[in-house]
């Protein structure tokens, strides 16, 4: 089964929660949710997790696939507790949110918002800005975060945007960010351009955007059985130390800082690429010259507001 298809299915569960005659329980779980909480005496985790399990069991019938509930804790929300349930079909697995009752009586999916707090803003502390591959100004007023694959054929159209429009017409206005996030299993030699260009940076800032430049400048050349060579190639003419180079390639020693990258935009929900964060707003596919200036003229016209 597909991960895409798991999710479904595991989303699937708590749709049922407001999709049929479980959803009443749901609404009047959010109008009175101090009386909810104090209805009843709270119970025993295990109990919780062991009703949370029992109810949706009941409500799928795929030959085996698990659930169980971790992290069952109290939550940012008075009254409420926090957890999530974990849907697991052989090596694919899907993890969904919820909030519960002390009592385990009425359950809500999804994450909590606090209004008060700025969602550009939010994004943007979840985004290790430092120690990475940048180019322009650290205090420029706007940041661009790229979640990019050198494999990628639409990373490579924006990257011509980018390149011949955008970083030229906005200059030192901007800072621009480049993140890895190589969809392996569909682009064979992904993972490996992601880690040529880490292994580039370990050399330098400048030496990262010669291989930045060159992976994207040779994407159409380069295979999972070429990738070696060609990158070894474009080291050489940007005047890296080749032998270390190669040898932190075929170590793969850059790997983690790749998996870092990863792991940071699934906490953003990045799914595809390219993906943007424009000061924390974001942008997904090959985005138009004019789609970036849109969002980059507004962001400079906020902040001058503000000054």
């Amino acid at each position: 089964m597909t991960s895409s298809r798991l999710a479904a299915l595991a989303l699937c569960c708590f749709v049922t929660v407001g999709c049929g005659g479980s959803a009443e329980p749901e609404r009047a779980a959010v109008r009175d949710e101090g009386a909810a909480a104090d209805a009843a005496p709270a119970v025993a985790d295990e109990v919780v997790s062991e009703r949370i399990v029992s109810y949706f069991k009941k409500s799928i019938s795929t030959p085996g696939l698990t659930l169980n509930v971790t992290g069952l804790q109290d939550s940012e929300i008075p009254g409420w507790r926090k957890g999530t349930l974990r849907a697991a079909l052989g090596d694919q697995s899907q993890e969904i949110a919820f909030y519960v009752t002390p009592d385990g009586r009425y359950l809500l999916r999804g994450d909590a918002v606090d209004l008060t707090v700025d969602p550009l803003e939010e994004v943007m502390r979840k985004i290790v800005l430092a120690k990475q591959p940048a180019r322009g100004p650290a205090d420029a007023k706007v940041t661009v975060v790229e979640y990019s694959d050198f494999q990628c054929p639409y990373c490579a159209r924006v990257y011509e945007t980018l390149e011949n429009q955008v970083l030229k017409e906005y200059g030192d206005r901007i800072r621009f960010v480049f993140k890895n996030f190589p969809l392996a299993s569909i682009h064979p030699w992904a993972e490996d351009g992601a880690v040529a260009s880490e292994c580039a940076f370990a050399q330098g800032n400048d030496q990262f955007w010669a291989m930045y430049n060159g992976l994207f400048a040779k994407q159409s050349e380069l295979t999972k059985e070429n990738f070696e060579e060609k990158a070894v190639e474009i080291a050489k003419s940007a005047g890296l130390d080749v032998d270390a180079f190669q040898t932190c390639l075929q170590e793969r020693k850059t790997l983690d800082a790749v998996h870092a990258d990863e792991e940071e935009a699934n906490t953003l929900g990045v799914n595809s690429t390219p993906t943007f964060f424009i000061n924390g707003r974001r942008l997904s596919g090959a985005q138009t010259y004019e789609a970036f200036k849109q969002v980059l003229d507004a962001e400079l016209a906020e902040d001058e507001e503000k000054s």
